[in-house]
């Protein structure tokens, strides 16, 4: 059963059982108070009656010697009392009748007396039901010179449950009239409750089909509308998945296109010349170049597959951090790319300040080594390389800078996805596949650590990291990792050190 259907038969059911519990018991209530009333008149005449009985046998006295006096007395007795339309009637101890004051037929009601001379109690009542009318029979018993008479009061009360079946015919047609308007009144309410709940799933359906920018309406502060604004934010956030998805499945198809395109380039050149020395007898300086060539491109495929290794292990490991000199960290990044910058005649400036930070050893010296070796391979010969270290309370500075060629800012945001190369034709002569900034980017995630590139087309390139350090030496203020700063810290002073 749909939603709506539930509420509107649960509306229903419980309007129209309040209504019908509650008119039942005003109507039965209405009849008790009116029963009540009758039984309490119907005793105060009864009452009344014997109270004058026994003063008026009491004071005949010596004149009263037997029964046949009673219907003279009780009839002058009924006559002073006021007319109530009730019916007086009085039996001696044997249940027979001595006197009626209208002359009613006897009821037949012996139950009342003989339950009065049985259990001995003073008064009783009992109903009667004579052709459908309703009587009130009211009785007390009364000893007078050790004589016992019952003394009857009997009322017609048909007309309290005339009024009570008057009540509840009036009360059905007003529970006719009730449901037909409720029905209207209930389905109107219960479609306007729902209509937010039809809105929202409207919406979900649209979303479930492919419309991704469809949002839920956020009206009032009831429970609906939260369910709508959680909606919203659940549709955002899969919207964000599902564009992370298709950028992350466009980046693997990038990766496997580029990863194939380097790939079939040195294998193309290692075929083809290793088929020429195969099929093709050469001179040894032909067969020399080709060897050389072939070795060129197996140092490429080589350090390809180590590249390419870093990045699957880097997100895989568990690594244990210590704490590690920074100096030391550069010191052996600069040694191990020595005999490449000396090739070129470039010249490297130091100015590192001692610092500490935690960190894992191999793969900070890789960051570093990254570094200078794009930084090599984007200077010209007779180039220069700057290394800066600067500490400050809380975190260490470090920067790596070339007087190269550059890149666009556009090329920045790109520079770390896989087998990007700003310049591939530099890149490929230079031994390069487009990893190094990508594994940079990734170890440096690893360390909390926080980088920026700066680049100027034509004038060089200046790449800052960030890291927390374990403890700090200077008291200085915090600086903020912003470019106005880096331009500062470009421009200290430190000491040259030839590569």
């Amino acid at each position: 059963m749909r939603f709506f259907w539930k509420i509107y038969f649960s509306f229903m059911v419980l309007l129209l059982l309040s209504f019908g519990i509650f008119g039942t018991w005003m109507i039965q209530l209405t009849f008790e108070k009116s029963y009540q009333r009758a039984l309490t008149e119907a005793e105060r005449e009864n009452r009344m009656f014997q109270l004058s009985f026994e003063m008026n046998l009491n004071a005949l006295g010596e004149l009263y010697q037997d029964d046949g006096i009673i219907p003279v007395t009780a009839a002058s007795i009924v006559q002073n009392l006021s007319d109530s339309g009730s019916v007086y009637q009085i039996y001696n101890h044997a249940l027979e009748l001595l006197y009626e004051n209208k002359g009613h037929e006897p009821f037949d009601n012996e139950s009342v007396k003989s339950t009065l001379a049985a259990e001995d109690a003073p008064c009783g009542y009992q109903l009667l039901n004579v052709q459908g009318e309703i009587y009130l029979i009211f009785a007390c018993r009364s000893t007078i010179e050790n004589r016992v008479y019952y003394l009857e009061n009997i009322r017609d009360i048909s007309d309290i449950y005339e009024e009570r079946e008057e009540y509840y015919d009036w009360y059905t047609l007003v529970m006719l009239v009730l449901t037909g308007v409720a029905t209207v009144v209930v389905f109107v309410v219960t479609h306007v409750l729902t209509r937010s709940i039809r809105e929202l799933s409207r919406t979900t359906r649209r979303f479930s089909r492919g419309d991704y920018e469809v949002r839920a309406q956020e009206k009032g502060r009831d429970e609906i509308t939260e369910l709508a604004s959680d909606f919203n934010h659940m549709a955002d956030t899969i919207s964000e998945k599902m564009e992370e998805l298709t950028m992350q499945a466009k980046k693997q198809e990038d990766f496997s296109a580029s990863f194939a395109h380097e790939l079939k380039t040195p294998l193309t050149s290692i075929i083809g010349y290793a088929d020429m020395l195969r099929t093709v007898d050469c001179t040894r300086e032909e067969t020399l170049e080709a060897v050389n060539y072939i070795f060129q491109q197996g140092k490429r495929l080589e350090s390809l597959s180590y590249k390419l290794l870093e990045l699957i292990v880097s997100d895989k490991q568990d690594y244990k951090f210590r704490t590690l000199s920074i100096e030391k960290l550069a010191q052996n990044a600069i040694r191990l790319t020595a005999i490449k910058r000396k090739e070129k005649e470039i010249t490297l400036w130091l100015g590192i300040e001692e610092g500490r930070i935690k960190g894992e050893r191999d793969l900070l010296i890789s960051v570093f080594t990254n570094l200078l070796d794009n930084a090599r391979k984007a200077t010209d010969p007779g180039g220069t390389i700057t290394v800066r270290g600067r500490q400050y309370p809380g975190n260490y500075l470090f920067c790596i800078m070339d007087n190269g060629c550059g890149m666009e800012q556009k090329e920045i945001a790109r520079i770390t996805e896989a087998f990007y190369m700003v310049d591939k034709s530099r890149a490929r002569k230079e031994g390069g596949a487009g990893l190094g900034m990508t594994l940079c980017s990734r170890i440096l995630a690893i360390h909390g650590a926080r980088w920026r590139i700066f680049s100027i087309p034509g004038k060089g390139t200046a790449v800052a990291i960030q890291f927390q350090k374990t403890a700090s030496v200077r008291k200085e203020p915090r600086k903020d990792f912003t470019e106005q700063s880096e331009g500062k810290f470009f421009q200290a002073l430190g000491r040259r050190e030839d590569g």
